[in-house]
């Protein structure tokens, strides 16, 4: 391959990086935020509930709470009723909401390679899309799979596709990914990438080993 080509096919690649480093960055904030929001409610349940009458019904006593804030006030305004208990599974590591940003980046990341990076990729390298192959990629077509028509639960036939992230889910188990996991399929991803780089440049002295990449960074250079 020409260098031109290879120039302009590094600029790609340097794009759908930047797109995966973002991901990540979505992905800690989320966990952030949702470690926030669980830490926020469980100090707030014993200030705002507490007991403002009791009485004995059926030899059964009955508590009514009442809020320390007033619902009332215009400038208080409910976009959802929760219990707090529920509110705080849902925050808890690894909990729903963890999940539901974990299956929206495979998602996301897949879509955005499939429909967008593959084909310039293989419009510079003059060849149709479907030569450009990565077994990662392949993976995150799988799980997208899943996520979308299974309701994230991998059959045993869909797991035995995977190529190289069949030890980050379980067949026949709906997909629920650890942070740890999600950190593994990160790096997966950067992976594949270094090893289309590596196709025009492991050839050279020094040029790493992709198994051994965690992350990966083109300079533009002027």
């Amino acid at each position: 391959m020409d260098r031109k080509k290879v120039d302009a096919e590094l600029v790609v690649l340097r794009g759908f990086i930047d797109f995966v480093n973002r991901q990540v960055g979505v992905y800690c904030d989320c966990l952030a935020g949702f470690q926030g929001n669980k830490v926020r409610v469980e100090r707030q349940m014993p200030r705002l509930q507490r007991p403002t009458s009791r009485k004995i019904e059926d030899g059964q006593p009955v508590i009514t709470y009442v809020s320390v804030e007033d619902p009332s006030r215009p400038d208080v305004l409910h976009h959802r009723i929760i219990r707090a208990d529920e509110f705080i599974n849902v925050n808890s590591e690894a909990a729903f909401n963890e999940q539901q940003v974990c299956w929206a980046i495979v998602v996301f990341i897949f879509a955005y390679w499939d429909e967008e990076i593959r084909p310039q990729i293989a419009s510079i390298r003059g060849i149709a899309p479907n030569e450009v192959k990565l077994d990662e990629m392949g993976d995150l077509r799988t799980l997208r799979k899943v996520i979308i028509h299974n309701g994230g639960t991998i059959a045993a036939n869909e797991h035995a596709k995977l190529k190289v992230m069949a030890d980050i889910c379980h067949p026949d188990t709906p997909l629920s990914f650890t942070h740890d996991q999600m950190h593994t399929l990160f790096v997966h991803v950067k992976r594949s990438i270094a090893r289309l780089i590596l196709e025009h440049t492991g050839h050279l002295p020094g040029a790493p080993d992709a198994d051994s990449i965690v992350g990966v960074a083109i300079s533009n250079h002027r």
